[in-house]
């Protein structure tokens, strides 16, 4: 079986032609038994064949072929893709384009081929077989596009949905989010210390620091105390360590300020967020007052996601220390 090139591929990945072909012994369904001698010289090849006589032959130009076969002049030429092939003859010029069984000729059908299960065949029989393909490859085509079509749609439908479930879980979320008025808050804020005797912008830049750290981390979040934090970790950094020390003394500033923790009026308790974040910006650069702030920002994130009071107490405390927020992907 395999001298007749069963289960061997072409190119193309189909079945070759089922024939014998040896140096001299060629052996085929169409073409029977024959013997052949071929041999070169001088660029001229001559081949013969006991069916078809002698040929002589030479290529003009690439892909341009002249013979003489039995005294008959021969003509053979292709050129371009194998999606429009034009093959050139005697008899004139046509085009052809090749299909996963063959190829099929559009100027003369008769000269299609087409080749299935290793069965070679040409004509009009070929090229009945090649139109039988091409409807059903049409019909699979088409459905296929019907489908992609349909599944793009689809997919289509569902981005819109989430786009729009996402804007609207966007709207929801502002729509939620405490509104101040930093010009208000700050003359409650100052109404609250005012009482006590208390006057921030005299403190050190550590304790302002700490008191508006622990209004983000405890007040932000509806807490009274601060997350615990464990003390098994050596690796904590000495100075977070010291920070989060004086945060828990400085809640009870806190309670003084605006009674018992979490407040229920939380308008005084931003008014004194805005003053600390003023005191704390005034005594440094715009690079530091922007990198205190993503620090807060940072230490939010710490205990789970923002709450929507911590992120009014950061818009509140960059307009404070005069910090202009860019959302990512803005310019």
């Amino acid at each position: 079986m395999t001298m007749l090139k069963v289960g061997e591929k072409d190119r193309d990945g189909r079945q070759k032609r089922i024939e014998h072909t040896g140096r001299y012994l060629r052996a085929s369904r169409t073409g029977g038994l024959s013997l052949r001698a071929q041999t070169r010289a001088a660029g001229i090849n001559l081949t013969g064949n006991t069916n078809h006589g002698v040929r002589v032959s030479t290529r003009l130009a690439k892909n341009t072929q002249v013979a003489f076969q039995n005294g008959r002049f021969i003509l053979r030429g292709r050129y371009g893709s194998d999606a429009a092939k034009f093959n050139l003859s005697k008899s004139g010029v046509t085009v052809s384009t090749k299909t996963p069984i063959g190829s099929f000729n559009w100027i003369r059908p008769g000269r299609s081929s087409a080749k299935i299960a290793g069965v070679q065949l040409r004509g009009h029989n070929a090229a009945a077989i090649q139109g039988i393909f091409a409807l059903f490859a049409s019909v699979y085509w088409l459905f296929g596009g019907v489908l992609r079509l349909f599944a793009g749609l689809i997919g289509g439908i569902g981005r819109l949905a989430t786009a729009a479930q996402a804007r609207r879980q966007l709207a929801e979320e502002e729509a939620a989010r405490p509104q101040f008025q930093l010009d208000t808050v700050r003359t409650l804020g100052e109404q609250a210390l005012t009482e006590h005797g208390v006057d921030p912008s005299t403190w050190s830049g550590r304790d302002q620091l700490a008191a508006l750290a622990f209004a983000f981390l405890a007040l932000g979040r509806g807490a009274a105390t601060l997350p615990q934090r464990s003390t098994k970790n050596s690796s904590t950094p000495a100075a977070e360590a010291a920070l989060f020390e004086d945060m828990h003394t400085v809640a009870e500033h806190w309670r003084i300020w605006v009674g018992t923790l979490p407040s229920e009026d939380i308008e005084p308790a931003m008014g004194i967020v805005t003053i600390l974040a003023r005191s704390l910006g005034q005594t440094a650069d715009s690079e530091w007052r922007g990198e205190v702030l993503l620090a807060l920002d940072d230490a939010c994130l710490r205990d789970g996601p923002k709450t929507l009071l911590q992120e009014a107490m950061i818009d509140l405390t960059a307009e404070a220390m005069g910090v202009e927020l860019v959302l990512e992907g803005e310019r």
